[in-house]
């Protein structure tokens, strides 16, 4: 009864858009993890969390210059909402995320600027309605569905994660979510039309594009999965000397973000003066290769950082500064 060429749905990539997510997920569970800690009370680790998911959001904002939605807002708001989730149970926390899930369907439908635009979003032309819709609901690192992801984490993490074999029973839970998933995105090819002009861009597996109900039920099965197998692989490896690097980039892992939107944004800038449109129509292996040797040069600066000024990476240093000041701002 709807013409479906008026509906709108993103779509994202299955290939590049998994890694935001699981990231997401991941900080979630860290963040349950930080919550079950008994030597923090749950009052200063709430107050702690909301002033990181405050500056998170502040940085996000300095970049909306440049790019309308990024992963710093997303993050800021996710924090700062799973702060105040922190003492509901697990199940409570689930059906939050599902709730949010089924809301972005209908809210994306709103009079939203959904767009491609990278620049700089124009108040007085747009207004401060269609900004915060934007913000909201506009599908791409949004607050609606993304915080679904990390609400997921902070739920799987309020559960019990003891590592019992690579596919634990929790695994079977997750697997069922990503089957599930799946058959969502089937329905969608067949509810939306607009997915045969995004599958020609790219070639295999670039291709692969899943419509947003789908794709933010397979990444919290993803995440899942990962975590439960993470778990009892590292119990079995102990403690290794290449896992030091691992740890050096995990606790870098803000800094290595924020590097690369700086990077990121002083390279749209440069051909946004030129009038070039880089992003969309770059080729993925181009995209790949730029982000290897800038994730490489930035983790080891980030070293160099860690060897000679602090043994805290920028952001993680300010975002520790900050957190450790007691409530009364001292």
């Amino acid at each position: 009864m709807v013409d479906v060429k008026k509906m709108q749905i993103p779509v994202y990539f299955a290939y590049f858009d998994w890694i935001p997510a699981v990231f997401l997920f991941v900080l979630g569970v860290g963040l349950a993890i930080q919550s079950k800690n008994k030597s923090q009370s749950s009052q200063k680790l709430r107050v702690n969390t909301q002033r990181k998911g405050a500056l998170l959001l502040g940085l996000g904002l300095l970049f909306a210059g440049t790019w309308g939605m990024n992963l710093f807002i997303i993050l800021g708001a996710s924090f700062i909402i799973g702060s105040w989730l922190l003492r509901l149970d697990s199940l409570t926390i689930h059906v939050a995320s599902l709730a949010i899930i089924l809301l972005s369907l209908v809210l994306v439908n709103l009079d939203v600027p959904f767009k491609y635009k990278y620049f700089v979003f124009d108040v007085q032309v747009d207004g401060v309605a269609k900004l915060l819709a934007f913000v909201g609901f506009n599908g791409y690192y949004s607050i609606f569905p993304w915080v679904a992801l990390f609400l997921s984490g902070l739920a799987v993490g309020k559960g019990v994660l003891r590592p019992r074999g690579f596919f634990p029973p929790t695994s079977f839970i997750a697997l069922f979510i990503i089957v599930l998933g799946y058959m969502t995105n089937i329905y969608c090819i067949d509810l939306y039309a607009q997915m045969d002009s995004f599958s020609a861009k790219f070639l295999y597996p670039f291709d692969q594009f899943l419509y947003q109900p789908s794709f933010v039920m397979i990444n919290i099965g993803l995440g899942w999965l990962i975590i439960n197998f993470l778990n009892h692989l590292f119990e079995i490896i102990g403690e290794r000397s290449w896992i030091t690097l691992m740890k050096e980039l995990a606790t870098s892992k803000l800094t290595v973000l924020f590097l690369i939107y700086s990077m990121g944004s002083l390279f749209m800038m440069g051909f946004a003066y030129s009038g070039t449109i880089v992003i969309g129509f770059a080729h993925p292996y181009l995209l790949s290769t730029f982000l290897i040797l800038a994730l490489s040069a930035i983790f080891w600066s980030i070293l160099f950082w860690k060897r000679k000024v602090n043994k805290n990476a920028p952001l993680e240093w300010l975002i520790k500064y900050i957190s450790s000041k007691d409530n009364s701002g001292k």
